[in-house]
């Protein structure tokens, strides 16, 4: 009988009205197919990036850190200088970061470092505090390092009239659909991934220059201060995008989603551990980034931090600090020491640069908080193994920090220190500007150290 049936359906799978139909459904499915992806998200948002150029790099600078030869421990002899391993930058606060072979260097940090915000505010509260703007970051909501974020950036052949272009380009932001996936979100991603198990995302266009006539100024609180920015939450790439990322964020519904734009009349004066104006000529300014313009760390120094961890947690990934340079060929806390140091162009980089060296004024170690207890591959809290008696673990590794790199006492609530905090100086901005060049740092580059001494956290005062 079996045999019989399959002869019946071999033979009608030969008749010509059977394969017309096949060849209808083929061509319907494919139409189909064609349109979920030219209408979906990821082609959309492609298309308006048509007059634009992706900054950043496909191969990580970082890929190797776990190597143990960056596991150089403290009073190691070193042949040759610190040198500059990765830099990175973080266009949106908290999201994720982009890193680069080249970064231009301002009195304010690095260009696109920490220039937008996302904050929220609890609608119809009676209490002052919940009612006004306050910034989130992955102290919070760790899944905020999931957000992706590319900076594409207008190039020499460029259309002038694109309105991107005329933006100065536009940070993307990606990150996984909350809800249940359609079937057209599901072919398009398969098309772009050709992983039928992946995960649709969603992206949306955040211009990188935004006028005041396009958004209002607003106050929003960046821990104890208030800082001021752009209300962008209404530009309609933006607030298309913002109830599926509340929903990706766990923001209740009873709570608004905006995000802030850094403005160049927007930036705050350091009011804590104060460089010299003798050395940086005027006071240090900063946009959205917690403290100081630019942050140093060391992978000699996160490597020394790993091996004190619990074997769970091990290997560190030194991007959880968020660091704008990584520096190698230094042992570790070596950083801790320095007061001022240059950095000297000793990389192959073929792109024109001004002929300077740019100095720095190191204020003071940073002060660690719970983010780095955010695993930024997972978007989760990190911990060690709970002892059989206890339901859970100690977070890691502010715990480890806490017990062996509470190296000062100056700021008495950080969870331990790991970092440096750096002003640029004056003087070699305004020898690039003099040059009508641009100030860059490249991944490469040598660092001198001019000065060293001791460091403790506020002993500078308040007054400059």
């Amino acid at each position: 009988m079996l045999v019989h049936l399959l002869q019946s359906l071999r033979i009608s799978m030969n008749h010509p009205l059977v394969i017309c139909c096949a060849i209808i459904l083929i061509l319907l499915l494919s139409i189909l197919s064609a349109v979920a992806v030219q209408c979906g998200n990821i082609h959309t948002t492609c298309r308006k990036l048509r007059h634009l150029q992706r900054l950043g790099l496909t191969m990580s600078n970082m890929a190797d850190q776990y190597n143990p030869r960056f596991c150089l421990p403290p009073g190691t002899t070193i042949d040759g200088p610190p040198r500059i391993k990765a830099i990175y930058l973080h266009p949106i606060k908290s999201c994720g970061p982009v890193e680069v072979d080249r970064a231009l260097l301002t009195k304010t940090g690095f260009m696109y470092d920490r220039c937008f915000a996302f904050a929220t505010k609890t609608v119809n509260s009676d209490d002052t505090a919940a009612s006004k703007w306050r910034f989130i970051s992955q102290r919070t909501k760790p899944v905020m390092s999931q957000i992706k974020a590319d900076l594409w950036l207008p190039h020499k052949y460029s259309n002038p009239q694109d309105p991107l272009v005329q933006s100065g380009g536009c940070v993307v932001m990606t990150f996984e659909d909350p809800d249940l996936p359609s079937w057209t979100s599901r072919v398009e991603t398969f098309f772009h991934t050709r992983n039928p198990f992946s995960r649709p995302q969603l992206s949306f266009i955040v211009p990188l220059n935004i006028t005041a006539a396009q958004a209002k100024l607003k106050t929003f609180g960046i821990h104890r201060r208030d800082a001021k920015g752009l209300d962008i939450g209404g530009i309609p790439s933006i607030a298309a995008a913002l109830p599926k990322l509340k929903k990706f964020l766990g923001i209740p519904g009873e709570q608004s989603l905006t995000l802030f734009k850094c403005t160049p009349d927007t930036m705050t004066r350091t009011d804590r551990n104060l460089a010299p104006l003798k050395h940086i000529g005027s006071p240090a300014l900063h946009g959205y980034t917690d403290q100081q313009p630019v942050n140093i760390n060391s992978l000699s120094s996160v490597h020394a931090v790993s091996a004190l961890l619990p074997t769970e947690n091990q290997p560190l990934n030194a991007l959880r600090f968020r660091a704008n340079i990584w520096i190698a060929n230094a042992p570790a806390y070596e950083e801790e020491t320095w007061k001022r140091y240059r950095i000297l162009q000793k990389s192959s980089g073929t792109q024109p640069r001004a002929s300077v060296a740019p100095a720095f004024s190191v204020v003071c170690r940073t002060s660690r908080c719970t983010m780095p207890n955010v695993n930024p591959e997972t978007g989760s809290f990190d911990a060690d193994t709970p002892p059989a008696h206890k339901k859970r673990g100690k977070p890691q590794p502010s715990t480890t920090l806490v017990q062996y790199r509470t190296v000062e006492m100056g700021n008495k609530a950080a969870l331990g220190y790991l970092g440096m905090h750096c002003v640029p100086e004056d003087s070699s901005l305004k020898s690039a500007e003099n040059q009508e060049a641009g100030l860059y740092i490249e991944v490469g580059d040598e660092i001198e150290v001019l000065e060293r001494g001791s460091h403790l956290y506020g002993s500078t005062g308040d007054d400059y």
